[in-house]
């Protein structure tokens, strides 16, 4: 590593001159050796070098600054004024690259780093938890920092480099993002308890051109394949609310405002404690499949990479037990 200072000329005090000196950090180290042990040939056996290596390196320098550094007079390796100056910056310019050595290196041992994700309200709530706490409990001092975007701007802020990852519902189909499915939904009616299709083991489509729906203001293409469902089958979508969230379009229909079509692992915890009854609908099925996304030709940070291959090994294990 070369390090360049900017000195005055010799024999003036202004600066209107200079001339630029390239100092190699191996060089500052066989000098603060030297200092340190006042002996070059203790600082020789230290280094395991040879005292003329030491002292060429030391005379190139002298060379190199303009600067006697060392007084030759004096057998116990004595600094000279100029020797002194430099002597409190040499130690700075090595401890400054130790540091980023460390940091460096704390980096790849997990010890430090931050892994940035953008995703939108469903796959915060109801997916990065249980992610999110497995890499927290093998990586602790990683900085998880998750960004709740609308699904349409995710890409572009992976491609920018403001995200490692993207959670999407749909395939970006961008030549610079790589696309990995990583958990596959599907779409159920669901109906408060006292509802009059509650029993039912079956519906047409047809049969709920009469219901009123809340639904999800986002448009998705889930939320398109369910117009054009209605739309095959010659039935009206009749939307009574739009609401921004999921959490807030099964409060509305738990509370008889109407009927919805969500994702079932949005509304598995209330159909299970009875609060939401799921109504199968014949001939529908629309998938909702969730897909990682994240900068195909990029190296990833090593917190990054830790994450994507947490997520590929998680999801080789779900197919194996599907097998």
């Amino acid at each position: 590593m070369d390090l360049r200072l900017t000195i005055p000329p010799k024999g003036g005090t202004t600066n209107r001159f200079s001339e630029e000196t390239k100092v190699d950090l191996a060089q500052l180290e066989i000098f603060l050796c030297i200092a340190d042990e006042k002996s070059f040939s203790r600082a020789a056996e230290k280094m395991l070098r040879t005292q003329p290596a030491l002292s060429i390196a030391i005379k190139r320098l002298e060379e190199d600054l303009g600067e006697t550094l060392f007084d030759r007079s004096s057998k116990s390796g004595t600094l000279t004024e100029a020797g002194r100056i430099l002597y409190s910056y040499a130690q700075k310019m090595i401890n400054l690259r130790d540091e980023a050595r460390e940091a460096i290196g704390e980096l790849r041992g997990m010890f430090r780093g931050r892994l940035t994700i953008g995703a939108n309200e469903s796959t915060s709530f109801y997916v990065l938890p249980a992610l999110l706490l497995e890499y927290r409990k093998r990586h602790p001092q990683i900085k998880i920092e998750v960004f709740r975007n609308i699904s349409e701007k995710i890409p572009l802020e992976v491609v920018e480099r403001n995200l490692d990852f993207g959670f999407l519902s749909y395939d970006p189909m961008n030549p610079a993002l790589q696309s990995l499915e990583v958990h596959r939904d599907e779409l159920v009616l669901v109906v408060p308890p006292n509802h009059r299709l509650a029993g039912r083991k079956q519906v047409a489509v047809k049969e709920l051109g009469e219901e009123q729906f809340v639904a999800h203001n986002v448009k998705t293409p889930s939320r398109a394949r369910i117009f054009e469902l209605f739309a095959q089958n010659h039935t009206p979508l009749n939307i009574c609310i739009e609401l921004s969230t999921l959490e807030t379009i099964k409060d509305f229909v738990m509370r008889d405002a109407g009927i919805a079509i969500l994702p079932k692992l949005v509304v598995q915890d209330e159909i299970e404690s009875g609060k939401l009854i799921e109504v199968p609908v014949k001939g529908m099925k629309i998938e909702k499949i969730l897909r990682l996304v994240y900068r195909r030709e990029s190296s990833l940070s090593h917190a990054a990479k830790s994450f994507l291959d947490m997520v590929k090994c998680g999801r080789n294990e779900t197919d194996s037990d599907e097998s």
